[in-house]
């Protein structure tokens, strides 16, 4: 079974097998009750990063509604800060300007806090 939730501290060290340093707010994509995605963001010098992350056996989930309806939950997370939030791409661009990034320069991407949504 697959399901996405708001990621717990015991999701965020399940999935990484220790607690990050940075404070954390993300959405964690489970399969079978095992936390297989984390999408959220950091901060970190005293700036928000966005960040994703998954394992292998998310992948023949990626285009499953549970796996959408969290990019969605994710959007709508980064859209209640006010801070903007800087993403780097490793791999496609489409996703992150599909939800509202736009491209800065190289591989580095900006959220403006507090702006509009885009549906994806």
């Amino acid at each position: 079974m697959i399901a996405w939730r708001f990621a717990s501290t015991a999701d965020i060290e399940q999935y990484y097998g220790e607690r990050p340093r940075e404070s954390l707010r993300a959405v964690a994509i489970v399969v079978d009750g095992e936390p297989a995605a984390i999408i959220g963001m950091a901060i970190e010098r005293g700036r928000m990063r966005a960040f994703s992350e998954y394992k292998p056996a998310l992948e023949p989930h990626l285009k499953s509604m549970p796996v959408l309806r969290a990019i969605k939950a994710a959007q709508q997370m980064f859209a209640q800060t006010s801070m903007p939030i800087v993403a780097v791409r490793e791999g496609g661009s489409v996703i992150l300007e599909r939800i509202g990034f736009d491209h800065v320069d190289g591989d580095t991407y900006l959220w403006h806090g507090s702006r509009q949504q885009r549906p994806i």
